[in-house]
């Protein structure tokens, strides 16, 4: 059984390798901001972690820097792929997006979807959506930046209610892509592992 297990991980690694495809889930890192159409930008930070993971459609952001003096959370993560996505923002606070506690957005080919839940002071459940260009470096980083999805002429898609609602959010992320000779090190680590799982097993 453990041979069997060492030869399909090593499968799925080639797999993975081949494809580009980043492993699930990984960190990532970059900033955030909140803009105003007239004003430009609000504030925000350069600190934002967290992590995507593409397998279970998920993502995560945090920051240790507070938004105009007052920290944020972040929860429930979705991740979208390319099509025409209708989402319930769950009637929690003012829909200043359509009216009818629904968004409506496109992600494109070579574009990531996400929307997650922020709160910030007493205010729970503020919805922001993002959609994301995707780069990738090969073998650097995959890059996430924010485009302007509404056609509002701010990054994001509007931020749809709570007392932020009409203003742009944008999440630049940025995560890990590993080298080839990393693959290339994981697979003779499971080569070994493979060899001594054969050698008990005689």
């Amino acid at each position: 059984m453990k041979l069997a297990f060492t030869r399909f991980a090593a499968a799925a690694i080639l797999a993975t390798a081949s494809t580009g495809a980043l492993a699930s889930p990984v960190a990532w890192n970059g900033s955030f901001a909140v803009y105003d159409l007239n004003l430009g930008t609000i504030d925000g930070s350069n600190d934002v972690t967290g992590y995507i993971d593409m397998a279970a459609g998920t993502w995560s952001i945090a920051s240790t820097t507070p938004f105009m003096g007052i920290l944020w959370t972040a929860s429930g993560g979705t991740l979208y792929g390319p099509g025409t996505y209708t989402v319930s923002v769950n009637g929690d606070g003012l829909d200043a997006h359509s009216g009818d506690g629904n968004v409506t957005f496109t992600v494109g080919a070579g574009q990531l979807g996400g929307n997650i839940d922020v709160s910030w002071n007493l205010n729970n459940g503020i919805d922001v959506f993002q959609v994301w260009d995707v780069t990738t470096i090969p073998g650097v980083e995959t890059l996430y930046t924010p485009v302007d999805a509404d056609g509002d002429g701010l990054p994001g898609i509007t931020i749809i209610d709570g007392p932020f609602a009409g203003l742009g959010a944008g999440f630049n992320m940025a995560a890990p892509v590993p080298e080839a000779s990393t693959y290339a090190m994981l697979l003779a680590g499971l080569g070994l592992v493979g060899g001594m799982a054969a050698r008990r097993r005689t």
